[in-house]
Formats: C-alpha cells, sequence, structure tokens
C-alpha cells in the first residue's frame, strides 16, 4: 500500500513539473514574439526617421519630411512580417529644433519655425498583440503592445568622396543657375560658348596634394573621402594636360600607357560626350544632364573625336580599343568645392574659401592636344545645384562624418 501510495505521488510532481515547463515554453515563445516586433517596429522607426531627415533642409515645409518618413516606416512589416506598420499624419512624426525636445507635430510649428528645425522622431506601435500562452497563466495578459522610437538629423559628411575640382562663383551681379556650363578657362581668347560662360573652374588641393599625380590618382580613383575640415583650401594652378587620360576614365575612354582598362579607372555608365553639335546650344539650359540620364543605361560608347568635335586620343574617328561603357556607377556625377573669392587666382597657388559644395555632370573628355583640339583644350562641367539639395544627385553622398565642423554636403544620420 505504501508504493502504491507513493508512485501516484510520483504522477502528481510530474503533472505539475510539466506545467512549469510548459509554460515556461510558451512564456519564451511570446516573449519571443514580442522581441521580434519590437525589432520590426525599430526598423521602422529607423528607415521613417532617416527619410524624414533628408528632407529638413530648413526651406521646405515640414509636410514634406513628414510624407517621406511615413512613406518609408509604412513600407515595413510587423508581427513576423505579416502586416504593414500603420503611421499617420500628425502622429508618429514629430520635429524639434533641439535634440531634447519638445518634439512637435507639424502643424504646432508655423513657417518661421521651418528654418530652425533640425531634429526629427519618429515613433511607432502596434497594441493589442494576442500571447499565446500567458493569456493561460493570466487573463490580463491576453494581449502585449510594443513600440519604437527613433530620432534622426543631419549633419555635414566627413567621407564624401569630391574631385579635385574647384567652381567659381562669378561676380556679383551674375550667379550661376543649376544647369548652366562652367568652363575651365574664360575669356576673349576661349571659343565659344566659354568667352561668354559666367563661371569657371580650375584645380585645387583637398589635402593629398597638389600635384598632377596626386591629382590624376583621385580622378581615375573615388576621388577624395576624406575632406579637409577647414573651408580653407589651395589651388592646384596650371592646365594639367597630363590628366587628361585619368579624367578619360570616368567616360570609358582607355587609351593605353598607365589607364589600360577599368580595373585602373572605373569608366561611367556611359562615355556618351555627344556629337560635334552639343555646343550650339551654348550655356542657357543645355539638356546635358537629361541626355546622360537618358544615355547612361543603354552604355552607349563615346562616338570617336570627329563626331564628338574633340581631340581625346590621337584623332581616332572611333573609340580606342579598350574603351569600356558598362562599368562603374554615375561617375560623371561628382561633388566639387564652390568658391566666391576666384578673383586672384593665377598661375601660382592661393588659398581659396569653400562657400558649399556643388552637384555637377563632367561634360565631355579631356583632350591630350589642346593644339590641334577644335575646344582649345576647354573642358566643361554642367552645374546641377548644391549637393546639399535633395532635388540634386549628389543630395546624399556621402558618410556622415563624426562632428560637426566638416564642410561636405549634409546627410541623414540617426542620433537615437
Amino acid at each position: 500500500m505504501a508504493r502504491r501510495g507513493e508512485r501516484g505521488i510520483v504522477a502528481i510532481i510530474f503533472a505539475l513539473t510539466l506545467v512549469v515547463l510548459i509554460s515556461f515554453a510558451g512564456l519564451a515563445i511570446d516573449l519571443g514574439k514580442l522581441y521580434i516586433a519590437k525589432s520590426e517596429l525599430a526598423n521602422s522607426a529607423d528607415a521613417c526617421a532617416l527619410a524624414a531627415a533628408r528632407d529638413l533642409t530648413k526651406a521646405l515645409s515640414l509636410a514634406t519630411p513628414e510624407a517621406a518618413g511615413i512613406a518609408v516606416g509604412s513600407a515595413n512589416r510587423v508581427l513576423l512580417q505579416s502586416e504593414d506598420v500603420s503611421l499617420t499624419t500628425n502622429s508618429n512624426v514629430t520635429f524639434s529644433k533641439s535634440f531634447g525636445g519638445p518634439y512637435l507635430t507639424k502643424n504646432q510649428f508655423g513657417a518661421a519655425d521651418v528654418p530652425s528645425i533640425g531634429f526629427v522622431r519618429c515613433t511607432v506601435n502596434r497594441a493589442s498583440i494576442s500571447n499565446w500562452f500567458m493569456q493561460i497563466v493570466s487573463a490580463t495578459l491576453g494581449t502585449s503592445a510594443v513600440a519604437a522610437t527613433a530620432v534622426a538629423s543631419t549633419t555635414q559628411a566627413q567621407t564624401t568622396c569630391a574631385l579635385p575640382v574647384y567652381i567659381c562663383q562669378p561676380p556679383a551681379p551674375a550667379t550661376i543657375n543649376p544647369l548652366d556650363w562652367v568652363c575651365s578657362k574664360v575669356g576673349s581668347g576661349s571659343p565659344p560658348p566659354c568667352d561668354k560662360i559666367k563661371g569657371n573652374f580650375g584645380w585645387v588641393d583637398l589635402g593629398t596634394g597638389g600635384g598632377a599625380n596626386a591629382l590624376a590618382t583621385l580622378l581615375a580613383g573615388p576621388g577624395q573621402c576624406n575632406l579637409p575640415t577647414s573651408p580653407t583650401l589651395n589651388t592646384a594652378p596650371g592646365n594639367k594636360s597630363s590628366l587628361s587620360a585619368a579624367w578619360n576614365t570616368r567616360f570609358g575612354i582607355y587609351a593605353g600607357g598607365q589607364y589600360k582598362g577599368p580595373s585602373d579607372g572605373p569608366s561611367d555608365f556611359t562615355g556618351f560626350a555627344y556629337t560635334n553639335t552639343w555646343l550650339s546650344a551654348g550655356n542657357s539650359q543645355h539638356g546635358s544632364f537629361q541626355d546622360f540620364l537618358a544615355k547612361r543605361l543603354t552604355f552607349t560608347p563615346y562616338q570617336g573625336d570627329t563626331s564628338a568635335g574633340l581631340y581625346t586620343t590621337n584623332g581616332d574617328t572611333t573609340p580606342p580599343p579598350n574603351s569600356n561603357y558598362a562599368q562603374g556607377a554615375d561617375r560623371r556625377l561628382a561633388v566639387v568645392p564652390l568658391v566666391s573669392n576666384c578673383g586672384g587666382v593665377s598661375g601660382t597657388s592661393v588659398p581659396i574659401t569653400v562657400s558649399s559644395w556643388a552637384c555637377v555632370l563632367l561634360l565631355h573628355p579631356m583632350t591630350s592636344n589642346s593644339n590641334k583640339d577644335p575646344m582649345q583644350g576647354v573642358t566643361m562641367l554642367q552645374y546641377l545645384g548644391s549637393a546639399s539639395d535633395p532635388s540634386t544627385p549628389c543630395a546624399t553622398q556621402g558618410i556622415p562624418g563624426s562632428n560637426t565642423i566638416g564642410i561636405g554636403p549634409m546627410v541623414p544620420v540617426l542620433v537615437q
């Protein structure tokens, strides 16, 4: 009788232990589901904040960053990717002039506040998440709620890859406008349209040296990706025709020598350089950038010097045999410094002050013999606007810096 009673007690203890083990297992499963939901909401909040911060330009209405944040944040999914994250206007996206707050919805700010807004916060949540096992333990544990918050701002990029070229602001009252062309030299002796163009550009030392070899390395490579923190740079004067081979790699033109193919200097999507009528439109809102966008994905080859009205290699009528048009990316789009004190630039290196950073399109290859080139060695860029302007293709180029004293374009960064 005693042994039979002991067997009953073991069964009861086993049953109680099994209930406890199942409860712990259920608790782990429910908590795991909530943890995953929390991670999913955190991804949505991060994406929302970064997308909204990109449009904190101090000029656009706060409705624009709010819409961007909602659109990107709502593209994420929650509950094991089973449903879209829900964000609404005047609720999930809030703004502040300082990191510490207060954070208010867009309709709580006036137009005069917009230039002072520097931070955006996205808060996302999911309520009434059904628990699978915890509700067995207690009816009050039937549902749970999780939430996530992210704060983003903009900071100046410290690792924007820039080309060692500076653009001059023309003397007042003239201004340089998006889509304007900029020549490498101007004056009465320059060929049209450079004799009438308002701005010009030259070479600049971005911190690695102003010699031809240092500049060529940047042109054939990614550019200078660790910009100086000082706004004062030194010019690298001279035509430097020896840079033509490095410059032309961005157009997919490899004429032998040091640059034999894409491994020596990746090309752009396209080497398209227009026909010999490409100058006919002068400097008035020419469609160069639109042509570039249309041609870059078709891998349109450089047509040769005769068609382009240039002299890039030896006056060839067809591209060099090693030319390549399907490598790299937007290698003809670049970030360069814009300076206003170019008046004293001459044959010696002089300091210049960077006022902002510009987004430009490299319009055409560089000549290797200015005496034979119809353009007399002049090279042109197209100014596409400020590199920090969200309407330009360079607006978010670069990696956020570790401090706020840089001189690169403004890029979004998470701060919480």
